[in-house]
């Protein structure tokens, strides 16, 4: 059985920690064309830091292949770093201003079957869902597994709006079959 985890690694979660109480200014993205998706890399801007939320393709295997796969991945960086990874695009920035009171990491258990016994087990962070004291939320999802999309949302209860995990069951022919399960980690 392949085992393959890209959730947040410590480091990253260490990011989001220090996220925690801090007032979210805004974020930075490209500019929304036919709907809330952006190419590649998201920016949060807080009153003590800097952050890139990114989803960029690495090969790796991806279920018995080696495949070009989106790895959603977020780091502490300068507020000059975040530019667009499209050439002559000009980001859009987004108020928010409010304090950031907790933050969901919001991971998938993909586990792949051929013939009945389990041939893959991932785990993969799918998005991640800011609470502020309002009770509102801004969420940045991942795109499907070659996408290098993210989803800005804005509103309340957002993680209803991430894409259901029983549309992976529903890709596999043959002698394969999928299932997929989701753990909400809460930093606060």
């Amino acid at each position: 059985m392949k085992y393959v985890d890209i959730r947040f690694n410590e480091k990253e979660i260490s990011c989001i920690r220090d996220m925690i109480g801090t007032i979210l200014i805004k974020y930075k993205c490209d500019p929304f064309e036919y709907s809330t998706a952006v190419y590649g890399i998201v920016g949060i801007y807080t009153d003590k830091a800097s952050y890139t939320f990114t989803n960029l393709i690495q090969t790796m295997d991806y279920y018995g292949a080696n495949e070009d796969v989106a790895v959603f991945r977020v780091d502490k960086c300068s507020a000059l770093e975040i530019k667009s990874f499209i050439t002559g695009n000009t980001m859009i920035e987004v108020p928010v201003n409010k304090i950031i009171k907790e933050v969901d990491i919001i991971n998938e258990h993909q586990k792949v079957f051929e013939h009945g016994n389990q041939a893959y087990d991932i785990w993969l962070t799918r998005g991640i869902v800011f609470k502020f004291e309002d009770s509102t939320e801004l969420s940045l999802e991942k795109n499907i597994w070659f996408s290098e999309m993210i989803t800005v949302d804005k509103g309340e209860q957002l993680l209803s709006r991430f894409t259901p995990v029983e549309e992976f069951a529903e890709d596999w022919e043959g002698d394969f079959c999928g299932k997929c399960t989701r753990e909400v980690v809460k930093i606060f």
